[in-house]
């Protein structure tokens, strides 16, 4: 339970605050000068656009006018911050109900391109087989960017049973790919859940939007009843949602007074949310994540690494460390503000970085399976330790990434990769050092291919569940 709802008190200051200057009211003292000096910059403002009207050859209005100075003063924010006009605000407020007509997708902007962060399991988008990472380059016959991702949400937006082309370009792959998709009615059920074998817990949480915390807390009740073994809570493919869900179920884990996140607000304000009401922490938990895991997911697994309360499987997160609040504007449109960055337990910042997890494991796909051939062979005599260069750290580096581990392949033995032997050692149950001895060499080798030879299996499905049955913490 929160004992602030810190980011609903923001909003409705938000709204009050913009209606208050819509209005022209003004308060006495500071406040009334620095509106005084805000309307002296907006006279110039104003004679750019009466200038434009009156000896611009082109056609166009004063409300597109407008338009782009809204949209000029979010583009020097972060890329999460947006102007909405009204029909604009209208669609990202059913977006936010959980209902609406598109083709069922999460998207970002990363290097100035716009970027799936997921697709919702069992959408179009899902089905049509759309993956983290890919990049979208048209929307129909529209060339897209990261310069305006909400026209490109728009376009993907539209009635159920309508058709829409994306061009998406994929890593590693420069050629355009297109894929015609049908929109349906995009209806999020947030939580999947089942008793698999070996009598474990298994909940698949889709992303926290309002109905995430109950449809949880009744999984975890169903459990409780049936004695599992162990939960694992897969939270892969998750881009986020409402802070205050992923609190509530973060809570649920960890001993009372654990913190959950820390919340940086401007200036030195600081807000921790801490658990106060733990009711599954007599359980074995293990948690899966991969690149589209973002934001809350990244909240709820840095809270469990940090606390050591469950172990951490999967492939590096997306890294979207901020916190943000939406308001409506008097005449119907709206802002979306980056107003916080959040830190896991132990001070760790998320953005732009990720988590790496515990265990570093990768679920292969068909295109990447030829990647195994060009693997450099590792038959030199030596046990390269940090700053040793050669062809077995080529090779190591090269497996290494192939399974799924963060490294650059130079053939450099750099921290980055010492880092990723010793996670590769600890989770082999090998002597965790960072040093390329034989053991670790030959394990990499039949790592690889067992990664290679598993086809469409869950790898890490299987590690979770093997890790609690030896029940491993």
């Amino acid at each position: 339970m929160l004992k602030h709802n810190r980011i609903t008190k923001l909003s409705i200051v938000f709204v009050l605050v913009l209606s208050i200057l819509a209005t022209g009211y003004s308060y006495a003292g500071e406040v009334k000068e620095n509106i005084e000096e805000l309307d002296k910059k907006l006279e110039n403002l104003k004679v750019i656009i009466k200038t434009i009207e009156e000896y611009y050859k082109g056609d166009v209005t004063e409300e597109e006018l407008m338009e782009g100075a809204y949209d000029g003063i979010f583009d020097v924010l972060d890329p999460h911050s947006t102007y909405f006009t009204p029909e604009e605000y209208k669609e990202f407020s059913l977006d936010m109900a959980g209902s609406f007509g598109g083709i069922g997708i999460q998207v970002g902007v990363r290097n100035s391109n716009i970027t799936i962060i997921a697709p919702i399991e069992g959408t179009p988008g899902d089905k049509a087989g759309l993956r983290p990472g890919d990049i979208i380059k048209y929307v129909d016959d529209t060339a897209v960017s990261g310069d305006n991702l909400t026209k490109a949400v728009k376009l993907m937006r539209g009635e159920p049973g309508t058709k829409v082309r994306l061009g998406i370009i994929r890593p590693n792959n420069p050629e355009i790919q297109y894929f015609d998709i049908v929109r349906d009615v995009i209806k999020i059920n947030p939580v999947k859940y089942e008793i698999i074998k070996n009598n474990i817990g298994y909940i698949k949480i889709i992303n926290f939007n309002q109905n995430t915390n109950e449809n949880v807390k009744k999984a975890l009740e169903e459990f409780k009843e049936k004695d599992v073994k162990g939960i694992i809570l897969d939270l892969r493919n998750n881009p986020g949602g409402i802070l205050g869900e992923v609190v509530k179920i973060s809570d649920y884990f960890l001993p009372e007074g654990s913190p959950i996140v820390h919340i940086d607000y401007k200036g030195d304000e600081r807000l921790t949310h801490k658990a106060e009401l733990p009711q599954f922490t007599d359980k074995p938990l293990a948690v899966l994540v991969n690149g589209g895991s973002a934001s809350a997911s990244e909240i709820f697994a840095g809270a469990m690494q940090d606390t050591k309360r469950g172990i951490i499987i999967g492939t590096k997160t997306y890294g979207k460390g901020t916190v943000q609040t939406s308001g409506a504007l008097p005449d119907g449109g709206g802002i979306k503000l980056t107003i916080a960055e959040y830190l896991t337990p132990n001070e760790r910042k998320i953005d732009g970085i990720g988590l790496t997890p515990d265990i570093v494991i990768k679920n292969p796909q068909n295109e990447n399976k030829e990647e195994i051939k060009d693997f450099a062979p590792m038959i030199e005599e030596e046990k390269p330790h940090k700053g040793d260069k050669g062809l077995n750290v080529y090779g190591a580096q090269q497996r290494l990434a192939y399974i799924g581990y963060d490294v650059d392949v130079t053939g450099i033995m750099d921290q980055k990769t010492v880092d990723a032997i010793m996670k590769f050692q600890e989770s082999e149950g090998l002597y965790p050092y960072g040093v390329l001895d034989w053991t670790t060499r030959d394990r990499l080798k039949e790592k690889a291919i067992e990664v290679y030879y598993s086809g469409t299996e869950d790898l890490q499905l299987e590690k979770a569940v093997e890790e609690l049955i030896s029940n491993r913490r």
